[in-house]
């Protein structure tokens, strides 16, 4: 008897591989795509992201001290 040969099916030729960050920014750019407001959508977004950022950092931070304060104190 002859064993029959398992058709695996080939595998598409790997994309070129962008750099990490063009990739996280795309990747960004689709889910504030989803969240932000209609007008928003299609303006250029760093201002935005790093307004974000900002906000971010000086509430954790904001956070973090009421948090700290209230385990020492």
């Amino acid at each position: 008897m002859s064993k029959k040969k398992k058709n695996t099916p080939k595998l598409n030729a790997p994309k070129k591989q962008q750099s990490v960050f063009q990739e996280a920014w795309s990747n960004m750019n689709s889910d504030f795509n989803h969240v932000l407001p209609e007008k928003l959508r299609n303006k250029d977004k760093k201002k935005f992201v790093l307004w974000l950022f900002i906000l971010e950092v000086v509430v954790l931070g904001g956070v973090g001290v009421l948090v700290w304060k209230w385990m020492v104190g």
